[in-house]
């Protein structure tokens, strides 16, 4: 009865969708373009040591506890109400800091299309981020079912189209023989772990792969979700993990690594692909795109 239960809308695509949209920001690939070839290193070493693991026991608890409340509900389950309290806390209280971050960039961004010296001025980004957040907070109250259409339609144009757009260009520069700013090293691609700022770098790059088990929060509205959400989860990891890599190394080819801005980087090096193949009409549309 349960799985035909006519209140659970959220079907396998739309909770891929929605997995990619929580632990996906593009923002980061210009952080990660920095380290070159030696990124493919701290890539392999988060998917074998925290993204895999991390979806394999998402999935696993999800199917056992196939209802809402996700992580609340399994920490409850093992040690009690007052730690399943402080599990889902600790949860939504990360998003605290977490959302002004990536509103911030939204702000950057908008400015980068439409004003530049904008991407500077502190009360247009607080402007940005306060109207983000409460019109995301408001859109929620329309219920599960337009809110995951909204978040799926999102990701689709703001992280997934972009993204790929940028590897494909950096896949036919690299085809047509235009020169590269990294170049293949097989000593290079394992980094000095003895150095401590690799070591920093590393923990980040794991936080950036979190989130998996944020969507089990609606695994009460999944379609049969013993069978469903295993799914999602895998082939979300997979999305992002090669959307992460590849769009990393995008970025490193075309612009050197100490022109690389944290800020503005994404838009830099689309730029530079852009006008390169001469469509560069195409930049305020990517920029529209990686805003919403």
């Amino acid at each position: 009865k349960d799985i035909k239960n006519p209140t659970r809308v959220i079907s396998v695509f739309v909770l891929v969708m929605l997995n990619v949209s929580i632990m996906a920001s593009l923002r980061n690939l210009p952080l990660v373009a920095e380290y070159g070839y030696s990124a493919i290193f701290y890539f392999v070493i988060v998917g074998l040591f925290f993204l895999i693991p991390s979806a394999l026991v998402s999935a696993e608890l999800a199917t056992g506890w196939p209802k809402s409340g996700g992580i609340y509900i399994w920490v409850r389950e093992a040690f009690g109400d007052l730690w399943g309290f402080f599990a889902i806390w600790m949860q939504w209280v990360h998003n605290v800091t977490w959302y002004p971050a990536i509103l911030a960039f939204v702000a950057t961004t908008l400015a980068y299309v439409f004003y530049p010296p904008f991407a500077d001025n502190k009360y247009f980004v607080l402007a940005v981020v306060l109207i983000g957040f409460w019109g995301m907070t408001l859109l929620n109250f329309l219920g599960i079912k337009t809110s995951s259409l909204f978040s799926t339609i999102g990701v689709i144009c703001g992280t997934i189209v972009p993204g790929v757009l940028l590897i494909l260009l950096a896949a036919i520069w690299i085809s047509m023989g235009y020169p590269t700013h990294i170049h293949f090293d097989a000593k290079g691609v394992i980094p000095d772990l003895t150095r401590f700022d690799n070591i920093v770098f590393l923990a980040g790059l794991f936080l950036a792969f979190a989130g998996l088990e944020v969507s089990s929060g609606y695994a009460g509205e999944v379609k049969n979700p013993q069978k469903n959400y295993p799914k999602s989860i895998i082939v979300a990891a997979i999305i992002v993990f090669f959307l992460f890599m590849l769009g990393s190394l995008s970025i490193g080819i075309i612009i050197p690594k100490e022109s690389i801005s944290l800020v503005s980087g994404l838009m830099g090096a689309l730029k530079v692909f852009l006008d390169s193949f001469h469509i560069g009409w195409l930049l305020p549309v990517m920029g529209i795109l990686l805003v919403f």
